[in-house]
């Protein structure tokens, strides 16, 4: 005799909240680097000359990335 397979009750499936991308709202200094396809020290240079204003939260420093964004367009005008 077949046997029967068991009847599984469909569950509707919410709607996902949880965005499928993100931006943080800040980045670590190795993060800065690898979204400016640099190294840590460049961008380290760049926060000792002020060019990147850095938000320190604990002992991280944290930089946000619209002020990455703020930068390289001040390096487009320059250019």
């Amino acid at each position: 005799m077949p046997r029967k397979s068991p009847v599984i009750p469909e569950i509707a499936s919410p709607v996902s909240t949880v965005p499928t991308s993100f931006e943080p709202i800040l980045v670590d200094i190795p993060a800065a680097a690898r979204l400016l396809s640099t190294t840590v020290w460049a961008i380290r240079g760049l926060i000792w000359s002020k060019q990147i204003i850095p938000i320190k939260i604990g002992k991280k420093y944290l930089l946000d990335p619209a002020d990455l964004r703020a930068f390289i367009q001040r390096q487009k005008a320059v250019a």
